[in-house]
């Protein structure tokens, strides 16, 4: 009895604590997600991946896999809708984990893809092998009976017939075995060319990651449930830009404007129908100004101060001159030696409306591929007033350029950026937008007009130097510009001259009105000494635009800029 005591009441104690403890805990939900949105900003994208999940009553932990390496631990979101009972989240918490495989799903499928058909080659190859041993044998065996033929021909003991159809037999088999390497040579060239296809892509998304993150989310249900999460967070590896298309109708004087984003990723994962927000939210630069400190200001004593850095100019003087005469030495035992470079640094431009964030969402789902390859999307029309001009600088050009004038309407800026435009529906160009808002006004030349003829005279230019009469030196010249209306139609015309501007008090310029065309705007665009005419041309019609100007200046002394 005493043997069977001992293991009795061990096994009523296991059974008793088996009772008294807690129930263990559930297995955590797997859940499988999609991206869903993606908001893309100047250097970084917010990601958002949707989730449907069937939640039991009770508390339990969701976990997402999958997610990229790159992302911001610190930018993790979840939320969600519920039917059924109710659900509360719980904080997030998240950890890396190191795969076997690469994290990138596109990298790994082309990567197996790859393989797959390096295996098929060398499957090719083996048998080209094997092809090249039967023609090694074909080729001896010909030798041998070419032996044979030669030994009964001394015997005089001919079988012509056997013979022949004995190399019809050599021949038809090696027909086909070089038929058969051809066609293995096709092959492999399909191959390669499928080979190099794939490679190329890998080369332009390579990561080699092989780390990813996983989430999980701790819940808690009244009651079964349906969870739709969203988990979002942000990921460096994108950028968009505005790209504009600028088109102009000559015919109808009306220009339109119409802004696209190009956008790019390499953040790991293809964005596949997606509802895709282009923001010029900037969150990298951070949300407040850093705090200010002490200006501290003190005094010296002069008397004191004096002797000490007269001291250490004379240290200093001392050093380089030893450094010279080290340097002198150097450079005559060894040669002088090559001064070290350094890559210059660029100065990056950055996107400020000077307001509130500005979003644009696409119109419908999109799709971004990891690959770093551009995607140009669709954003809208801008509404502009525009206003067909002819621009003239004579002192430039003889030729006219073909501008419209558009003034921004709406409520919406233009950000900086590439300008593609068209006229009647030919490209003819790019220019640069700067940042306009509403209600602000710019040039886009499209071209030289050859239906606008200009042509520029000089017809005085003459100096005179300081006598008995004048005393100051005098340099007087005078333009005519003719511009002729070719057109069937009447066309605005802008002229722009410049006059020259003095940067010293002792130099006079004045214009001569006698010589230059009246109704003109002076320092136009405030800038200093440009001149503007506007007028009308009618059809065929002929303006002649003269501008005269005198600079004196002290005898004695010369001039520059003339």
């Amino acid at each position: 009895m005493t043997k069977f005591f001992l293991p009795s009441i061990f096994s009523s104690l296991f059974l008793l604590a088996v009772w008294q403890s807690p129930v263990l805990a559930a297995e955590p939900l797997i859940a499988k997600s999609d991206i869903t949105a993606a908001t893309v900003y100047t250097n970084r994208a917010k990601v958002t991946r949707e989730a449907v999940i069937d939640v039991p009553q009770g508390a339990q932990d969701i976990v997402v896999k999958g997610l990229p390496a790159s992302l911001l631990p610190d930018s993790l979101r979840a939320e969600g809708t519920s039917t059924g009972g109710d659900v509360v989240i719980g904080a997030l918490a998240h950890k890396r984990v190191i795969t076997k495989e690469l994290s990138s799903e596109r990298e790994a499928a082309l990567t197996t893809e790859l393989q797959t058909l390096k295996d098929k080659r060398t499957l090719l190859y083996a048998d080209r092998s094997a092809l090249q041993t039967q023609k090694t044998f074909l080729q001896n065996l010909g030798k041998q009976a070419s032996l044979r033929a030669d030994e009964a021909i001394a015997e005089l003991n001919l079988h012509a017939d056997q013979w022949m159809a004995a190399a019809q037999t050599l021949q038809q088999s090696m027909s086909d075995i070089l038929k058969a390497e051809a066609a293995i040579d096709v092959k492999v060239r399909d191959l390669q060319e499928e080979m190099n296809r794939i490679q190329g892509e890998l080369n332009q998304l390579r990561t080699g990651k092989r780390s990813t993150y996983e989430v999980t989310i701790p819940v808690e249900a009244s009651g079964d449930a349906t969870l739709t999460l969203a988990l979002s967070y942000q990921v460096p590896g994108a950028t968009w830009k505005p790209i504009y298309d600028a088109r102009l109708k000559t015919d109808e004087s009306a220009m339109t404007l119409v802004q696209y984003g190009a956008v790019q990723q390499r953040t790991g994962e293809d964005w596949s129908d997606v509802a895709l927000t282009l923001s010029t939210a900037q969150p990298h630069r951070g949300a407040s100004l850093p705090a200010l400190s002490p200006q501290w200001v003190d005094v010296w004593d002069n008397d004191k101060v004096r002797p000490m850095a007269a001291a250490k100019v004379q240290r200093r003087n001392d050093l380089m001159s030893g450094f010279a005469a080290s340097d002198a030495v150097m450079a005559e035992s060894m040669g002088a030696a090559p001064q070290s470079s350094r890559e210059v640094s660029f100065a990056q431009a950055q996107i400020e409306t000077g307001g509130f964030v500005s979003e644009y969402k696409i119109v419908g789902p999109s799709d971004v591929p990891a690959d770093g390859s551009e995607t140009k999307l669709m954003v809208g029309a801008f509404e502009t007033d525009s206003k067909i001009e002819i621009h003239i600088q004579p002192q430039m050009s003889t030729e006219a350029y073909l501008v419209a004038n558009a003034t921004l309407k709406g409520d919406a800026p233009i950000l900086p950026g590439q300008v593609n435009l068209f006229r009647d529906g030919a490209y003819v160009g790019q220019f640069h937008f700067p940042m306009l808002r509403p209600d602000d006004a710019h040039d886009l030349f499209f071209g030289v007009d050859d239906q606008v003829t200009v042509d520029r005279k000089v017809l005085v230019d003459e100096r005179k130097d300081a006598g008995i009469i004048s005393r100051d030196n005098e340099l007087t010249r005078h333009y005519i510009t003719t511009v002729q209306n070719l057109h069937k139609d009447a066309v605005a015309v802008v002229v722009k001259e410049t006059l020259p501007v003095a940067r010293n008090e002792k130099i006079d310029i004045k214009i001569n009105e006698k010589q230059t065309l009246a109704g003109y705007t002076q320092d136009d665009e405030h800038i200093t000494g440009l001149l503007r005419w506007d007028m009308e041309l009618a059809p065929k019609e002929e303006q002649e635009i003269g501008l005269g100007w005198t600079v004196s200046w002290p005898k004695d002394h010369s001039l520059s800029g003339l």
